[in-house]
C-alpha cells in the first residue's frame, strides 16, 4: 500500500476523540491509510483514561471534535493542558465553521478531514507554530450534477476500504441519522439537543460524501429549535436520508467508479 510518507511527514501516534461512531471510524480508516498509528474514543473520559495509563505509549497528536456531550472538547483541552505530561499536539475538529479563536488548541481542522490540511498542522508543530487563527468555512450546497453525492469524497472511500465496509459503512450512517431524526421530533423546545444532533448528521453525512443530506442537517443546525419547527425542514431531512439508502442500494456507492464516471469517461472517448 502506499502510504504516501516521506521523512517530512513521519507517522505519528494520533488519538481520534468523537462521540460520532461513523466519523470516529472514517477518520481512522483515513489516517491509517496515511500510515499513521491511529487509536479511538469516543468521549474525554476515554481519552483522559488512555492519556494517564503509563502502560502504554501516548499519542504525538490528539484530534478531538469540538461538540461533545458531557464534557466538550475544549473543556476536554483544558484538562488535558493540567495534566503533568508533555501534552500532545491539541487539533481542534469541528464539521460547523468556527468563528472564534481557539487558544487552547494548536489548531483547526474541518470535517470532513482532509489530509492536507493534517500535514499543514503537522508542518506547524515542527515550526512551532500554533495555528490558533480563526476557521470560516461553511458547507458547500450540492451541486445537481452530483446527485447530492460527491464522486472525489467516494472515490477515496474505496480507495480505503472493501466495497462490502464501505457498504456496512453508509449503512450505519443511513441508521444513524433516522435515530437522530427521531429525537430531534421529539425534542422541540430544546435547542441545544437539536442542534446536537443536526450536528451529529452533518458531520457523519460529510464523511461519506452525502453533500444534500449534510446541506439539509447544517441548514436545521443553524435555526435550532426555529428550524425544526418548520414542517418542511424535517420533511427535507427525511427525504435526504431516505434518497441516500437509494443510491446505496442503487451501487452510487459500490459501483467500480463513482457517480458520474461513466458519463465523463464516455464524454472524453
Amino acid at each position: 500500500m502506499d502510504r504516501r510518507l516521506t521523512a517530512e511527514h513521519a507517522r505519528h501516534k494520533v488519538l481520534l476523540v468523537d462521540d460520532d461512531t461513523v466519523s470516529l471510524e472514517l477518520m481512522a480508516l483515513l489516517l491509517a491509510h496515511e500510515g499513521h498509528q491511529v487509536v479511538r474514543a469516543n468521549d474525554a473520559g476515554a481519552a483522559l483514561e488512555m492519556l494517564a495509563n503509563e502502560q502504554t505509549s501516548r499519542p504525538d497528536v490528539m484530534l478531538v471534535d469540538l461538540q461533545m456531550p458531557g464534557v466538550s472538547g475544549g473543556q476536554l483541552a483544558e484538562k488535558i493542558r493540567a495534566l503533568k505530561i508533555p501534552p500532545p499536539l491539541l487539533l481542534a475538529m469541528s464539521a460547523t465553521e468556527v468563528q472564534r479563536k481557539l487558544p487552547i488548541f494548536d489548531g483547526f481542522l474541518l470535517k470532513p478531514l482532509a489530509v492536507d490540511e493534517f500535514r499543514k498542522a503537522l508542518d506547524g508543530k515542527k515550526r512551532g507554530v500554533r495555528a490558533t487563527q480563526t476557521a470560516r468555512i461553511s458547507v458547500k450546497p450540492a451541486r445537481p450534477s452530483d446527485q447530492n453525492l460527491d464522486p472525489a469524497v467516494i472515490r477515496k472511500l474505496r480507495s480505503m476500504m472493501p466495497v462490502e465496509a464501505l457498504h456496512d459503512t453508509v449503512t450505519a450512517c443511513i441508521a444513524d441519522t433516522r435515530t437522530s431524526i427521531d429525537i430531534i421530533k421529539k425534542s422541540l423546545g430544546n435547542n441545544e439537543r437539536i442542534k446536537h444532533y443536526a450536528h451529529r448528521i452533518k458531520g457523519a453525512a460529510a464523511m461519506i460524501g452525502a453533500t444534500q443530506l449534510a446541506k439539509v442537517a447544517a441548514g436545521l443546525e443553524a435555526g435550532g429549535d426555529k428550524g425544526a419547527a418548520t414542517l418542511h425542514v424535517l420533511d427535507d431531512l427525511v427525504n435526504a436520508c431516505e434518497d441516500l439508502e437509494r443510491m446505496l442500494l442503487a451501487g452510487k456507492f459500490t459501483e467500480s467508479q463513482g457517480p458520474h464516471d461513466n458519463n465523463h469517461h464516455r464524454s472524453h472517448s
